[in-house]
């Protein structure tokens, strides 16, 4: 039916561009209109590349390859070595594309917080420019582990995904309970954008698939758990592919208050699974993803590099009184990520690679 219109808008647009009679007759009015839905037709008719598999991580550090890495660096290094940086119409500043066509896959580093992922995942999606017909998307990054529920190194399959900070939140000093660690009033009309549950049978399928991935553990990672948190057996401080829910904040916080806040936050929404990992942006990918249909084909994997609540007697002022940004103080040992920042990206690759492998190959 296409070419049929294709051919019949062809002709037309030949007669009246060639014919002197019809081009002066009423009838020659409509030359313009008839070319213009040619270049529509055209246009339309045009093959976009298919983009198989978006893989999302939220920040790299410094380079995509050769030196100390980010989220991105070892996707790209994996599945897009060599490809240069696409750019995106009406992206934020913070995103950066990069699209391999041999595979038909592509990167998307975003920037962290919500707003810096929904609108680069928008600026994409909206650009046209790629056949989204059967395309999934992997979200990827690092994450905070729930105390009591995480280890340093797990790699958590997000079930589910919670607003931490649409509600209503008050300062503990505030509190008419005293003696309440909830820190957050729940708002009804916020539902609708503040909880996503992913696709329960992806999410069974992808588990099945990774849920024996060896993840890779530390030394100083494993004292610190076990000097902490006495209540954590030798098998729990051992990391592993878990199912959890993700507590999404633009703020990045860490302590007991919010760590029983974001516990709450999960029970109230009925989320399938239990918190587990606290990140900046997986509620806006979800959100953004529902817009174009996508949330049903939404993969989403987080790797625990700290933990929520303070730990080894740090406090606020210790950890961030200096001012320097989290991609500063990740690349060697220090107090929050310990040594378990590189590593854990490892972990996260090579649990995603599992699933994207599949998807390019078309086993998946």
């Amino acid at each position: 039916m296409k070419n049929i219109r294709l051919f019949l808008v062809w002709i037309l647009a030949a007669a009246l561009a060639v014919s002197p009679v019809l081009a002066e007759s009423p009838a020659g009015s409509v030359t313009e209109e008839a070319l213009a839905l040619l270049g529509r037709e055209l246009d339309a008719s045009a093959e976009k590349p298919a983009l198989r598999v978006l893989i999302i991580p939220k920040f790299e550090i410094n380079e995509m390859s050769g030196d100390y890495p980010g989220e991105a660096q070892p996707f790209y290094e994996r599945y897009f070595a060599g490809c240069q940086e696409t750019g995106i119409p009406n992206a934020p500043p913070t995103a950066h594309f990069y699209f391999n066509p041999e595979s038909s896959a592509g990167l998307l580093v975003t920037g962290a917080s919500k707003t810096s992922a929904a609108l680069s995942i928008m600026a994409l999606l909206a650009s046209g420019n790629y056949d989204l017909s059967d395309t999934y998307i992997v979200s990827v990054g690092c994450a905070g582990g729930s105390v009591g529920k995480s280890t340093l190194g797990d790699v958590i399959l997000v079930t589910s995904a919670c607003d931490y900070d649409l509600g209503h939140h008050v300062d503990t000093h505030e509190h008419s309970r005293k003696d309440s660690r909830v820190t957050w009033f729940p708002d009804d009309s916020f539902t609708e954008t503040g909880y996503r549950q992913l696709n329960a049978a992806l999410c069974d399928k992808v588990y099945d698939m990774i849920r024996n991935c060896p993840l890779r553990t530390t030394e100083q990672s494993k004292t610190a758990m076990a000097q902490n948190f006495p209540s954590y057996t030798d098998e729990e401080i051992l990391p592993s592919v878990k199912k959890g829910t993700a507590l999404t904040g633009d703020n990045y916080w860490k302590g007991l208050f919010g760590h029983e806040t974001a516990n709450f936050i999960a029970e109230y929404y009925g989320c399938p699974d239990p918190y587990r990992a606290t990140e900046m942006e997986e509620i806006a990918v979800a959100n953004t993803a529902d817009c174009f249909g996508l949330l049903d084909r939404m993969i989403s994997l987080r790797v625990i590099v700290n933990m929520d609540v303070f730990m080894n007697g740090d406090t606020p002022e210790s950890i961030w009184g200096e001012r320097r940004s989290f991609s500063e103080k990740v690349e060697s040992t220090n107090e929050e990520t310990l040594d378990i920042f590189e590593p854990g990206m490892y972990n996260l690759l090579d649990a995603s690679a599992i699933v994207i492998d599949a998807i390019l190959a078309g086993t998946f």
